[in-house]
């Protein structure tokens, strides 16, 4: 009896399949943005968020410890904006996990708290990020603007 030279063909079609679902998936999560120059230490998503607040000239700080930050079980707060008492936070995949949902958890009642208020950004904000901004900060809008 000859030896079978080919697996079978449920083994020949599962790695493509993954390989082209794994493709759309990373097509279908980017939004079409123009190009941003990457801030060290932050990731593309909150680089963009970064130079958003830089064009505004809004006063802000990024990834700042509050509330003890991780040695004494505060956190870290993504886009402090202390003129307006607003924490900014981009929700990236990291939020979707248990331990990130606890650590926002924990973030968010610590700095309510203190009378700060929480603002998620998602990546559908990415879009029309200068408006979203805005509208966080209680700015009028105009038309046409971060469009």
């Amino acid at each position: 009896m000859p030896k079978r030279l080919i697996s079978s063909p449920r083994k020949m079609m599962s790695a493509p399949r993954i390989n082209i679902r794994a493709r759309k998936l990373i097509r279908l999560s980017r939004p079409d943005l123009p190009p941003v120059t990457q801030v060290p230490g932050l990731n593309l998503p909150e680089s963009r968020i970064h130079k958003a607040l830089t064009e505004l000239k809004i006063n802000f700080q990024v990834q700042r410890n509050v509330l003890g930050g991780g040695i004494l079980g505060g956190a870290r707060a993504d886009f402090l904006l202390p003129d307006y008492k607003i924490d900014l936070e981009y929700q990236g995949p990291f939020h979707g996990v248990a331990e990130g949902k606890a650590r926002d958890i924990l973030r968010n009642i610590g700095l309510t708290s203190q009378g700060w208020r929480v603002v998620p950004l998602y990546e559908r904000d990415l879009k029309r990020l200068v408006p979203r901004i805005l509208e966080v900060i209680g700015k009028p809008v105009m038309v046409g603007v971060g469009t």
